[in-house]
C-alpha cells in the first residue's frame, strides 16, 4: 500500500477510536511498526494527529456538552483507578485537601487512607464518600450542578475565598496545549480555577482521553497544575505516570 492510502487509513482509524497502538495499527493495516511510525510522525507534523509514546491519538477535539458523572464513572475505569492509586499516596498527615467534582476524583476517594487530612469538596457524591469513611470533611455549597452534582455560583466561590489548600486535585474534561485545563460550564470553570489558585499544589487526574480535547471554557493553563494520567502524548511535559515502565518521549 502507498504512503497516502495508508496515512488516510490511519487517520480514518483514529476517528472511530482513539488513541491506538502500533501494534494495533500494525494488525489492522499489515504494514511494519517501522513504516508507521514514519507515518505518524509526518501525519503530526502536518497537525493531523497526535503522536503519544506507543501509538497516535486524533488532534484536538472541541467537546459542546457535558457528559453525566454516572456516564463517566463507567468510562476508563481501570486507568482512573491507577491514577487515583497514585494521587492517593500524595496526601500527608495534616493535609489540607481540595478535590473537584468529576469521575477521576471520585475515584481517588476509594484510595485515601490519610485519616488526619481535612478534605474539601464542591461534590454532593464526593462528599457524602468521604463521610462513610469518616474523613475530616467539609462541603463546599453552591447551586448543584445536574450533570456533576457540583455545587458552583457565588456562594461557592464566596466559600472558597476563605479556605487555603495544601493539595488540590482537579477534574478537566480537555486538555490542550493551547487552551489548557477546560470544561464545558463556564460557572463550574470559574470555580475550578479560584480553588486551584488557592492551592499551594494543583493535580489535574485525567486519563489519556482527555487530552487533544478543548471545551468551552479553561480554568487553568498547563503549567499551573501537574496531570497525573496513564499516558501523556508528545510535547506535554508536566505528567506524572502511575506505570513505572511508561515515559515521555
Amino acid at each position: 500500500m502507498i504512503a497516502a492510502g495508508r496515512q488516510k487509513l490511519i487517520l480514518e482509524l483514529l476517528a472511530v477510536k482513539t488513541p491506538l497502538s502500533i501494534k494495533e495499527l500494525t494488525h489492522e493495516l499489515n504494514a511494519s511498526e517501522a513504516t508507521l511510525r514514519r507515518d505518524i510522525t509526518y501525519l503530526d507534523k502536518l497537525g493531523k494527529l497526535k503522536k503519544i509514546y506507543g501509538g497516535a491519538m486524533r488532534r484536538s477535539e472541541y467537546l459542546t456538552a457535558d457528559d453525566n458523572l454516572e456516564l463517566r464513572e463507567k468510562q476508563n475505569m481501570s486507568a482512573k483507578e491507577k491514577i487515583a492509586a497514585l494521587a492517593a499516596t500524595l496526601i500527608k498527615p495534616h493535609s489540607i485537601v481540595y478535590i473537584d467534582a468529576g469521575s477521576t476524583t471520585g475515584t481517588l476517594i476509594r484510595h485515601l487512607s490519610e485519616k488526619r487530612a481535612t478534605y474539601f469538596t464542591n461534590c454532593l457524591p464526593h462528599a457524602l464518600a468521604l463521610r462513610k469513611k469518616n474523613f475530616n470533611s467539609i462541603l463546599i455549597g453552591g447551586v448543584v450542578k445536574t450533570s456533576t452534582y457540583a455545587c458552583i455560583g457565588a456562594m461557592a466561590m464566596a466559600e472558597l475565598q476563605r479556605y487555603n489548600f495544601t493539595l488540590g486535585f482537579f477534574g478537566a474534561n480537555g486538555i490542550d496545549k493551547r487552551a489548557g485545563f477546560s470544561t464545558p460550564t463556564p460557572e463550574e470553570a470559574i470555580v475550578k480555577e479560584l480553588a486551584l489558585k488557592h492551592s499551594q499544589k494543583a493535580y489535574v487526574l485525567a486519563d489519556h482521553t482527555k487530552f487533544g480535547k478543548i471545551a468551552a471554557s479553561s480554568f487553568a493553563s498547563l503549567n499551573d497544575a501537574t496531570i497525573i494520567t496513564d499516558i501523556c502524548p508528545d510535547g506535554y511535559e508536566n505528567c506524572q505516570f502511575y506505570f513505572p515502565t511508561i515515559s515521555k518521549r
